[in-house]
């Protein structure tokens, strides 16, 4: 009897004990669920708010980080009467569309403005033009989707767009570039819609063409575009590790890297430096020829559907967020986090480079290669959004991501190296990994590469790399980099696009004379002035 009480007792306790942990383990759980569906749902909520365009929607960035205030409201038109409309209606208008900038001037600059979406406008015709083809599209297309619908009538861009998420309005307002050439440099004509809603044509040769093909919005909404577009070829892409060098031996090699671009045609190489590792890298970009006959596909390509699924900003979720990230960041001492670079340079460089990964940067997509662009093989696949896209986005959010893009002139290269040098100081700011291209210098008169028609030709230097936005906030970050750059490296500019506006906005490069006085004549009242426009930009 005594020996059966026992045997119940500890079955009661077991049972008991069993039922201790159940509870605890269910109810955290239970919680923790309701929790991150509460999460989920406020995310969703705020996601649906900007698509929606509902009362009280906010213009945002691409990751909600800028916004352009309560006060500016949101048009999104579908057709040419609706944007003309909208032009004549509002006093401050800015054209803008997938949000893929780091600077406010996307913004009108009243806070009674308006910002015009023109995502809409996405139509594709490919022409004759001469002996070979053109494309004409509207402003809002994406890039990757312009490419496609292109490659499957095998053409190309001459050089692949530098991200598929941009659009292609945004691309000629502010100068997009990659592998050595800017796409304003295939431009043949844009139309805008002016200040009082009508429609005008700049064509190539026209008097005010040069500020028209990085025109920051300034003439008008950029309602079409039209470049030069080319047969097929596709790229070859390779990684070569090189010794880490000092500035001055750097240069050499970006000059030595100079020589090999000996036409339009040829493809620029570039510089790759993960410095918290150490590791200095020259990518190949090697193109293939260009096809004899146009090789059209039978069906087009897949199209090109990036949903913007970090596009927030508009409450609570995100601010708590933002200052939470914020908050970590600024705890953080810098050589701890400089500590953790040394992992997340790693695990992107041998992602990004190790022949060993390549099928599993082809099963991701990679978008950084010709391969995970469609462009690798003899028959395009075309730019498609993909789990690595995704992964990108998602860091861009989590880390609050900021590009950054430094412009400065190959020789005297002593004055390059310092340059360089300044750049280098604020590695820590320089997270996965730090690219530099060369570029000749252009005409247009706003251009990052501008040099003055009829002069010497000039290479120069873009150096860019993403930097957390919280260290860039820091005495330590934008404000410390641009502070150097203005003592040492004179001339320096920026991409128009990008940050570092915020600190440095007066410095100058272009011929901004001629700038100011097309704008003066195309937009007399300043209507499509942007928000923190440079002072030596202003209408006068």
């Amino acid at each position: 009897f005594v020996a059966a009480l026992k045997g119940d007792l500890r079955c009661v306790a077991m049972g008991a004990f069993s039922r201790c942990c159940y509870s605890c383990c269910v109810l955290p759980a239970g919680v923790l669920v309701v929790v991150g569906a509460v999460i989920a749902g406020l995310y969703l909520q705020e996601l649906d708010k900007f698509r929606s365009n509902s009362p009280g929607t906010r213009w945002v960035n691409w990751i909600g980080e800028f916004d352009c205030g309560a006060g500016v409201s949101i048009e999104r038109p579908t057709s040419l009467s609706q944007v003309q409309d909208a032009v004549r209606r509002h006093a401050s208008i800015r054209a803008a569309a997938t949000g893929h900038s780091f600077n406010p001037f996307a913004c009108p600059a009243k806070e009674k403005g308006a910002v015009i979406d023109v995502r809409a406008f996405d139509s594709v015709q490919v022409v004759r033009h001469g002996d070979g083809h053109a494309v004409t599209a509207g402003a809002g297309i994406k890039m990757g989707q312009l490419q496609n619908e292109i490659l499957a009538r095998g053409l190309t861009l001459r050089v692949p767009p530098g991200n598929s998420a941009y659009t292609l309005g945004g691309c000629i307002a502010t100068g997009c570039h990659n592998l050595g050439q800017s796409h304003a440099q295939d431009l043949l004509a844009v139309s805008f819609v002016m200040h009082n809603g009508t429609v005008r044509e700049v064509k190539k040769g026209d008097a005010d063409f040069d500020a028209a093909a990085v025109s920051l919005g300034r003439m008008g909404i950029i309602l079409s575009v039209t470049l030069e577009v080319l047969p097929y070829r596709s790229l070859s892409w390779s990684a070569e590790q090189l010794p880490m060098a000092n500035t001055t031996v750097v240069i050499d090699t970006l000059a030595e890297m100079k020589k090999r671009f000996t036409s339009r045609e040829t493809v620029g190489n570039k510089l790759v430096f993960y410095l918290a590792t150490g590791v200095m890298m020259m990518e190949h970009w090697t193109p293939q020829g260009r096809a004899a006959e146009l090789q059209e596909s039978p069906e087009p390509l897949p199209p090109y559907i990036n949903p913007q699924g970090f596009r927030l900003g508009q409450g609570g979720i995100s601010s708590t967020f933002t200052q939470i990230r914020d908050f970590t960041f600024g705890l953080i001492p810098i050589h701890v986090l400089n500590a953790l670079q040394v992992p997340a340079e790693t695990a992107f460089m041998g992602l990004h480079s190790s022949p060993a990964l390549a099928k599993v940067r082809k099963a991701m997509g990679w978008q950084h290669t010709p391969e995970g662009r469609g462009e690798g093989t003899s028959r395009p696949g075309g730019n498609q959004y993909t789990w690595a896209g995704w992964v990108d986005e998602t860091m861009n959010l989590l880390m609050g991501l900021r590009h950054v893009e430094v412009v400065f002139a190959l020789e005297p290269r002593e004055q390059a190296a310092k340059c360089l040098d300044a750049v280098f100081a604020h590695r820590h700011l320089t997270w996965w990994r730090l690219n530099i291209r060369t570029q000749l210098s252009e005409s247009f008169l706003m251009s990052s590469t501008y040099n003055p028609p009829g002069s010497e030709p000039v290479t120069f230097l873009r150096t860019d790399f993403v930097a957390p936005g919280a260290l860039m906030d820091l005495p330590s970050g934008e404000a410390s980099l641009t502070a150097r750059l203005h003592r040492d490296c004179p001339g320096w500019r920026k991409h128009w696009g990008k940050s570092l506006f915020a600190t440095s906005s007066e410095e100058k490069w272009g011929d901004e004379e001629a700038f100011r006085e097309v704008t003066s004549r195309w937009d007399p009242k300043g209507k499509f002035e942007p928000r923190a426009n440079p002072s030596w930009l202003k209408p006068r």
